[in-house]
């Protein structure tokens, strides 16, 4: 059996906590950027003209308000706790074994606070994404069921956490401690296991989407002779939430690995992961507009067959919001010029594009249309 190694005295648990505090500070800083994008698009809708206003009480979705609201209090708690316990252990305590007799108290009021701040912030954000991949897949329970079971395992172990941080007997114990520790490592594996699993169900889903409509926009072209199409927007929501749910997987991953190999840096890496937390959920929001919600639930519908349109009724069939009228053959003879035919079709960006952000109108030409 390989023992861990102990690096308490390369990086002492002193310097880990001032050096977390600074990764802290600086990764909330970013998230503070990123939150002035996710209100603007939880309590501002684009409207025509580029201008922008309120959403109604109606058009709000309080169940993502409440959640961003959560993540901010947290993460603004742990930030300024945190800076406080450094200067308690620091200047205010007294007592004997200095700074580092009061960081490895864990029966401290901040220490318990601060692992609860970084278990509840990461399972809630854990929660959102799982969530997001149940919309995405059209409200199918059955997809997110492996997450759901490692999301609870997640909350069993973080539960754990705090009950063994709470009752443990030796006060004089660190988060790298044998009594705390396996409860932290698996806690940090099951969230990065979780996080890959549901990011990559959201992005094959979303490719998907933009892969069946390529399809039928590669084919209206070469029917139509239509000009080619300017860069899908969905593939600008896949590559965000690949690259954030990559970003976020990696920061807990590291902060399991520096947690198996028992190393004080595991504190400046759990900061910088409880912020992240923060940071992806409000990229996914802001790239992830109710309209398109709608849309993915649409296109789940059209796709197993529960709304179709017969051609038959004359009303003709719909595919992507663009519809395509089927007009009965007329009884009287008419003499058509076809020597100049001229067909301009335009289509101007609706609503969801205008949450987007941009809107632009495409036109589309079709030259000599043969004889009728």
């Amino acid at each position: 059996m390989i023992t861990p190694r102990d690096d308490s005295n390369v990086f002492p648990v002193t310097e880990a906590q001032l050096t977390g505090n600074y990764f802290e500070t600086l990764t909330y800083g970013m998230y503070l950027v990123t939150c002035c994008f996710c209100a603007r698009t939880l309590f501002w809708i684009p409207v025509a003209g580029g201008e922008e206003r309120l959403r109604r009480t109606s058009e709000i979705r309080w169940m993502l308000v409440s959640v961003f609201c959560f993540i901010f209090v947290v993460q603004t708690f742990d930030d300024i706790i945190g800076l406080w316990h450094n200067l308690v252990a620091f200047v205010k305590y007294k007592g004997p074994g200095g700074a580092l007799k009061d960081f490895q108290n864990l029966h401290d009021w901040i220490n318990i606070a601060r692992s609860f701040a970084q278990t509840a912030n990461m399972i809630v954000g854990d929660f959102v994404l799982i969530y997001r991949c149940f919309i995405v897949h059209g409200r199918r329970w059955l997809v997110i069921v492996p997450s759901f079971i490692l999301y609870l395992t997640g909350i069993a172990m973080a539960v754990k956490l705090m009950v063994v941080e709470i009752t443990v007997t030796n006060a004089a114990q660190t988060l790298n401690s044998s009594v705390i520790e396996p409860w932290w490592c698996a806690f940090f594996a099951i969230t990065a296991a979780q996080n890959v699993l549901t990011t990559s169900l959201l992005v094959w889903r979303i490719w998907r989407v933009e892969h069946q409509n390529a399809r039928y926009r590669g084919t209206g072209a070469r029917s139509a002779s239509i000009t080619p199409i300017p860069q899908p927007r969905l593939r600008k929501v896949i590559r965000v939430v690949a690259e954030s749910g990559l970003a976020y997987s990696t920061l807990v991953f590291m902060t399991f690995v520096v947690s198996v190999c028992n190393s004080n840096a595991l504190y400046p890496m759990s900061d910088a992961t409880l912020q992240a937390t923060g940071i992806t959920f409000n990229v996914i929001i802001v790239r992830s507009t109710p309209r398109r919600d709608e849309q993915f639930t649409t296109f789940d519908q059209t796709e197993r067959g529960t709304v179709v349109t017969s051609e038959a009724s004359g009303g003709g069939r719909g595919f992507s919001k663009l519809q395509f009228v089927s007009h009965p053959a007329s009884n009287q003879s008419k003499t058509i010029d076809n020597s100049g035919v001229h067909v301009t079709i335009k289509s101007t960006t609706d609503a969801d594009r205008l949450e987007d952000g941009d809107s632009h109108v495409e036109t589309y030409s079709m030259q000599k249309v043969g004889a009728q």
